[in-house]
């Protein structure tokens, strides 16, 4: 999930909302399912509800419940006989504790609850600048977020998924939206989910709905202001993805997939919907990145449930399946697994590791690094070792045994051991249970005219700490006189293996998985400088210029305020006057044209191509005027000085603001220059690596052979044409 700011700015009159969550009320169901009848009264401006719940429980009967309400609504029962008893209350929790006692053969009855919800956004985690912003639940003139978390229905002990069917009657403008499918009838919009699910959301506002009917499942779309034009770019977008995600993994689970704007930046997904901040569905890069991930959410995590307990593989298998191969799509594979690998080397290797087992959520830089990084690159490597169509089937079986049900790596391993006729045992034991990752070293490369051709040798080492890896290293030789490479793979089970390879003519380069299909902590030489490196940095020292003018000086002492949040665990600040050296043994960002350090910066980047003097920059060829610049850029400082170094500075003082806000979201890159107030990005790109030591030349620096075409794991559908689209319907207030 991505979580970004937003300030959301309504102002509104009273406003009353009556919701009616109807669930099947069939006595003694013998699924195993809670259901719920719920009645709602919601009063957003005073952040209060009113509830009317009948329940029914599953088979077997038990004569007492323990559940769990939002604190403070004082449940009670209307069924003759039941009593709701108070149990424990906690300050700390949001939730009070009740039992719940039934008459004998009781399996259904009713309780009603009262009170006001409200829990403003807070920020959360180190890395505010990054915009994570959550609420477990509030109702308020805005909108209305209601999750399981906010305990805004009886949640039970007993272990069970849910479904229901949810009617809801609202003020004139607004809309509810949940789960399942809408059926609407005069003035209530109903939708149906008969699917058992983990838990209920409700979510509310003024929305303007857009809908599209032409085949099952229906696509929607809500907005809070009118914007046809958007709203079909979501909904061709979302027909394409389950169009091409059906393909691959099987029918999907759900009656309809909606687009829904928050009222705060969100990238959450839940069954059926996914609902996103007002910026972020504005992006014209959404559409190819986050929004897949959310409609792909739809088969892991929301359909095929997460054990929790033993570590959550959904991220990872949906960025895999999602964000990764929408790149791969695009021929950019193997630049997204590098930058998955930098982030991990950047933000999760230096102390702040994990095993996936303890994976529940992204909270940080680190945890994504490693509950995203980490768990796709697991599914890369398995999809390698069994081949793409034994893969295919794995996930296909995945999905066809598992849909509604709770699985963990455990079961995934599993699966993929029966498709595959294979033992996975130590795979996803070193990969799953283990914290860390491989480092790899290329050592003592020489070759040998034989009588058949040539014999390369070579040694690799594993350099991290622990035991062996068992890894499958993928490697391409370049040979004189031959266009493309020579590829193979070779298997690796000790610290140190000395290699012998039979090759049909001369070598002149080796290069040790330079398409980073294996999962390792990088070299610094194979990683572009990239401000992940400030980020994940440990300490950092922010450089001030004292003789900048007053405007600008002001300005950059606030930015310095905002870098404090954007990752490291410890930022001091300095005026360049306060210093006599740069520290070699922490990160240093120099901020300001005028900072009197600004040399050191320019000659540590002497090997790229960029010109920073004069009135204007040059960078990569282009050229832009320091008038309304912004300039961020990182550089590799010498061999003896480990620590990264960075550079920011700025014409507008106005920019700043807007730049702190900005910068961590361009987090990968090594260079960037932004235009005018906002400021507006107009140069984003990485340095080139030009001296990786997972590369040996064995005749002086050589060129590296073509490697080769590859597929990727499933072709994207053909372009929608908007010339066979169904009629969409737009209308502000009720569907039909």
């Amino acid at each position: 999930m991505t979580r970004c700011t937003h300030q959301a700015r309504r102002v509104g009159v009273r406003v009353l909302a009556l919701l009616c969550v109807f669930i099947s009320s069939v006595a003694g169901a013998t699924d195993g399912l809670i259901r719920h009848q719920l009645m709602l009264e919601l009063i957003p401006t005073e952040h209060r509800l009113k509830v009317s719940d009948r329940i029914t429980l599953p088979e077997p009967y038990l004569p007492e419940q323990i559940f769990y309400l939002h604190r403070g609504l004082q449940p009670r029962s209307t069924t003759a006989g039941v009593k709701v008893l108070w149990v424990k209350s906690n300050k700390k929790d949001l939730f009070d504790k009740y039992k719940l006692v039934l008459p004998p053969e009781t399996k259904q009855f009713s309780i009603e609850y009262e009170g006001v919800l409200y829990h403003p956004l807070e920020d959360y985690g180190k890395e505010q600048a990054r915009g994570f912003r959550d609420t477990p639940g509030v109702i308020s003139a805005d909108g209305i977020y209601l999750a399981g978390s906010t305990y805004w229905y009886p949640e039970f002990e007993l272990d069970r998924h849910l479904s229901f069917n949810l009617s809801v009657s609202l003020p004139e403008g607004w809309k509810a939206v949940s789960q399942g499918e809408a059926q609407t009838s005069g003035h209530l919009d109903r939708w149906h989910s008969p699917q058992p699910q983990e838990e209920m959301y409700l979510v509310a506002a003024p929305f303007i709905q857009y809908v599209r009917q032409s085949k099952a499942p229906t696509t929607m779309v809500f907005l809070r202001q009118p914007d046809e034009t958007l709203a079909n770019r979501y909904l061709d977008a979302t027909e394409r993805y389950l169009e091409m995600y059906t393909s691959l993994l099987g029918d999907y689970p759900y009656q309809k997939f909606a687009l829904v704007e928050n009222f705060w930046e969100t990238g959450f997904g839940m069954p059926s919907f996914t609902l996103l901040g007002p910026r972020v569905i504005r992006l014209p890069f959404i559409l190819n990145s986050s929004y897949p991930h959310e409609i792909l959410h739809n088969w892991w995590g929301n359909s095929v449930y997460v054990d929790y307990t033993k570590g959550n593989w959904s991220e990872g298998l949906t960025a895999y399946l999602a964000d990764h191969l929408i790149k791969e799509q695009q021929g950019q594979g193997a630049a997204y697994r590098q930058q998955s690998l930098q982030k991990y080397t950047d933000y999760a290797a230096k102390g702040r590791d994990f095993s996936l087992s303890e994976f529940r959520g992204r909270h940080s830089s680190a945890s994504e690094a490693v509950g995203y990084g980490k768990a796709l690159m697991l599914f890369h490597m398995l999809r390698l070792e069994m081949g793409d169509d034994v893969f295919r089937k794995g996930l296909k079986s995945f999905y066809r045994h598992f849909q509604f049900k709770t699985a963990s790596y455990e079961d995934l391993q599993k699966v993929f051991e029966a498709v595959s006729g294979k033992s996975l045992t130590t795979y996803f034991k070193q990969w799953v249970e283990r914290t860390g990752a491989p480092a790899i070293t290329l050592s003592d490369t020489h070759s040998k005219k034989t009588a058949e051709g040539y014999r390369l040798s070579f040694r690799l080492q594993q350099t991290q700490s622990g035991d062996a890896y068992h890894l499958r290293i993928p490697f391409w030789v370049t040979l004189k006189g031959r266009r493309e490479a020579w590829g193979a793979h070779i298997e690796m089970k000790q610290k140190q293996q000395d290699y012998q390879i039979n090759l049909p003519s001369k070598p002149l380069r080796i290069d040790i998985d330079p398409e980073f299909d294996l999962f390792r902590k990088l070299a610094q030489e194979e990683t572009p400088a990239a401000f992940t490196q400030l980020w994940g940095s440990q300490k950092m020292l922010v450089v001030l210029p004292a003789g900048a003018e007053a405007s600008l000086r002001k300005a950059y002492k606030a930015f310095a305020a905002n870098l404090e949040k954007m990752g490291p665990e410890q930022v001091t600040v300095k005026l360049d006057s306060e210093i006599e050296s740069l520290p070699q043994n922490q990160a240093v960002i120099l901020v300001g044209w005028s900072n009197r350090f600004y040399k050191a910066f320019e000659k540590a980047l002497k090997d790229n191509k960029i010109k920073l003097t004069g009135d204007a920059i040059v960078i990569e060829g282009k050229k832009f005027p320091k008038k309304d610049l912004s300039l961020a850029v990182m550089a590799r400082r010498s061999c003896t000085e480990k620590s990264p170094i960075g550079f920011v500075a700025s014409s507008v003082p106005e920019a700043l603001p807007g730049l702190g806000r900005k910068l961590p979201h361009y987090h990968k890159y090594s260079y960037l220059a932004f235009i005018g107030v906002e400021p507006e990005n107009r140069l984003k790109g990485y340095w080139p690596v030009t001296h990786s030591p997972m590369a040996a030349f064995l005749e002086g620096p050589t060129r590296q052979g073509e490697l080769g075409e590859r597929q990727a794991l499933i072709q994207p559908p053909a372009a929608f044409d908007a010339n066979r689209m169904m009629e969409m319907i737009h209308m502000p207030g009720k569907m039909r």
